[in-house]
């Protein structure tokens, strides 16, 4: 994939005005989804009770972040279509409080009851998110996307991810038959950052110690 196949953006769309020191990244929250306990062995009991217990543990990860920050979220923020958007609404507005937040929709944001919005930018706009995108996003050397993105080895670019929860990256993810849309090639596993949750020990990453790091 190209360069030119990903959305721009600008450093006022990326920061909103925050300096890197309060920025956040975060990725596949999948608040109120029981089987993500199961598929990534996440350290709570198999149960409605285990889920509620992780969906506060999460939460409080996000009540220690300063009060006044910015956090992007790369997608896949909750799953279960048998809860209403109230009760949604409510663990995200706990989430943001007076900080701002932003969306690259994930594949399981696209399973969420929309309507009666006309789509899934509106849609979780309404929850509470201030930016919501569909990706992937390119922001100087860096792209930000919810799946990871095939990218040269010479290009110099560097894909922040989420999707794959506690998996890398490796150089043979792209010729997995699970990815055909992208380019059969080996890709150089250092010019990816998993930033889900699982792969995190459950931290939500500072901005300014990914750049450092790069």
């Amino acid at each position: 994939m190209g360069a030119n196949m990903f959305t721009q953006i600008t450093t006022d769309d990326f920061s909103l005005g925050y300096s890197p020191e309060k920025i956040y990244l975060t990725s596949d929250l999948h608040l109120f989804h029981i089987n993500i306990i199961k598929y990534c062995n996440r350290p709570f009991e198999y149960s409605a009770e285990g889920c509620t217990k992780m969906n506060e543990f999460i939460l409080k990860k996000f009540d220690a972040l300063p009060e006044d920050c910015l956090i992007w979220n790369f997608g896949d923020v909750f799953l279960n279509l048998r809860l209403g958007n109230d009760r949604i609404m409510q663990d995200i507005m706990r989430m943001k409080k007076n900080r701002k937040m932003c969306l690259i929709l994930g594949n399981h944001d696209f399973r969420a009851r929309k309507k009666p919005f006309p789509n899934y930018i509106e849609y979780f706009k309404y929850l509470g998110f201030d930016e919501v995108y569909k990706g992937p996003l390119q922001f100087g050397n860096y792209i930000f996307s919810h799946e990871p993105v095939f990218i040269e080895k010479e290009s110099g670019l560097v894909n922040i991810h989420g999707h794959t929860h506690e998996k890398m990256v490796t150089e043979d993810y792209f010729l997995s038959e699970y990815n055909k849309s992208f380019s059969h090639k080996k890709v150089n596993p250092e010019q990816y950052k998993n930033i889900c949750m699982d792969a995190n020990d459950f931290h939500i990453l500072k901005w300014e110690e990914i750049i450092k790091a790069f």
